[in-house]
């Protein structure tokens, strides 16, 4: 009876282990899937400030996106370097190649400036005034679409290609970019004047024709009476529809640092929402904008040789190095290599190039900074010819040639002592000579 009731035990115990076993293989998750994932299969997040990318996915594949065009536009109004404040006339033209109509509205013969046609692109998607922008930078859409591809290769964006400055989509002239390009030009977007600042406004004023009117953004994640509000968003651009799918691009701001977030292809704006505020809180929760060296920070000293007032240098870097890194790396992580001689001779004046300092994290290198000296250090004269001297005479080989010197000294006196010697010898004989042998 024993025996019975304790194999009954041991199988009810194996019997317990038996899933774990089995079925452990099939529980297991991705690492990077459990930390952060999203619906849209073409994504990107990158610091704006230094270029890193905290997260991507599908990044070099080709995709349709309908706000890039409008954004390139934008960016060539603003680097056009023409007056913002000149108005314009809205031709039939113009409204002619314009598909949809937006918030702004305009029509034929309004006349609008060039600043508020760029409200109407960032803040109400407006085609029409992407076309007026289109048309009077280049004199013909055409045109323009050659030089927006040409000023995206300036930028990087080598795998982008427009055939439109709407983004209306065509299956004939589809046009195609990556979310690495999208992000490339974003990034460029962000530094000039007006695009950011604008694209974050829910509604602005504008003026057409002498009166005022207002235009609404498409973008709930910067309307505060939106349930999709976001504090930590700002602008910069959505678009979307059931045909092409919804895409929207997002900056992450916090007060050390703006995150660029980007997705697209999604079959719902409320998912894209919800979505892209994790993304936002993703990129500010596990990444954080870090300091890794700020600019005339010591850095280390190396040893002055016949420095007058010291004799070490102390080194500084030569600007700031900044990196976005997961916030659960510690700074002991980080790897600092330093490039620097194990001496330097005085004289040294502040400002000297010494060496570098380069920081890295798992073989990603953040920056490279030159390490600097931070005062000056005269040389000590006394002391360089006092060594200068020890140093000549401490050489062996200077000793073995004085040596050799003087016992060639030495040897050719003595010879010459001895020959000498016996010349006088020689005339002393000789004059006695000379004396006997006189007449007496």
């Amino acid at each position: 009876m024993k025996k019975t009731v304790a194999v009954i035990l041991l199988a009810v115990f194996f019997l317990s282990l038996m899933p774990v076993c089995a079925f452990g293989d099939e529980t297991e998750t991705d690492p990077e899937k459990e930390i952060f994932d999203i619906a849209s299969p073409f994504a990107a997040i990158v610091n704006a400030d230094t270029g890193t990318e905290l997260f991507a996915k599908n990044a070099d594949t080709p995709v349709f996106c309908a706000f890039l065009p409008r954004i390139m536009t934008c960016i060539m109004l603003v680097e056009s370097g023409l007056d913002l404040s000149t108005e314009i006339l809205i031709t039939k033209e113009m409204m002619a190649v314009s598909h949809d109509k937006s918030s702004a509205n305009l029509v034929s013969g309004d006349r609008i400036s060039l600043y508020d046609l760029l409200k109407c692109i960032l803040v109400a998607n407006s085609q029409e005034a992407c076309i007026a922008a289109a048309v009077t930078l280049a004199g013909s859409v055409p045109d323009f679409i050659v030089n927006m591809n040409l000023r995206a290769r300036e930028l990087g964006a080598e795998s982008t290609a427009f055939t439109n400055v709407t983004g209306q989509y065509s299956s004939l002239t589809k046009q195609t970019t990556t979310a690495h390009d999208i992000v490339k030009i974003c990034i460029h977007a962000l530094t000039l004047d007006y695009i950011e600042d604008l694209s974050n406004y829910r509604y602005i004023d504008i003026t057409v024709n002498k009166s005022q009117k207002s235009i609404y953004t498409h973008n709930s994640l910067v309307d505060r009476n939106s349930s999709y509000y976001n504090k930590k968003a700002s602008g910069l651009a959505i678009s979307g529809n059931n045909t092409t799918g919804y895409a929207l691009v997002s900056i992450a701001v916090d007060k050390s640092m703006r995150i660029v977030c980007f997705a697209l292809n999604y079959d719902s704006a409320s998912q894209l929402y919800a979505d892209m505020t994790d993304m936002i809180n993703f990129s500010l929760t596990e990444y954080a904008y870090r300091t890794l060296i700020q600019k005339n920070a010591p850095v280390v000293e190396i040893p002055v040789v016949f420095g007058k007032e010291r004799d070490t240098v102390t080194l500084v870097s030569s600007s700031t190095i900044s990196a976005s890194l997961p916030s659960s790396v510690p700074d002991s992580d980080i790897v600092v290599e330093k490039n620097i001689p194990d001496k330097v001779d005085a004289p040294i004046a502040k400002g000297t190039v010494l060496g570098t300092v380069t920081y890295s994290y798992e073989g990603r290198i953040y920056g490279t900074a030159d390490l600097i000296a931070q005062s000056d250090i005269s040389l000590d004269v006394i002391e360089s010819y006092s060594s200068a001297i020890n140093s000549f005479f401490s050489n062996k080989y200077i000793w073995a040639a004085i040596i050799t010197v003087v016992t060639v000294v030495i040897f050719y006196s003595i010879v010459l002592y001895v020959k000498n010697k016996k010349k006088m010898r020689r005339n002393e004989s000789s004059k006695r000579n000379r004396i006997t042998k006189m007449p007496r």
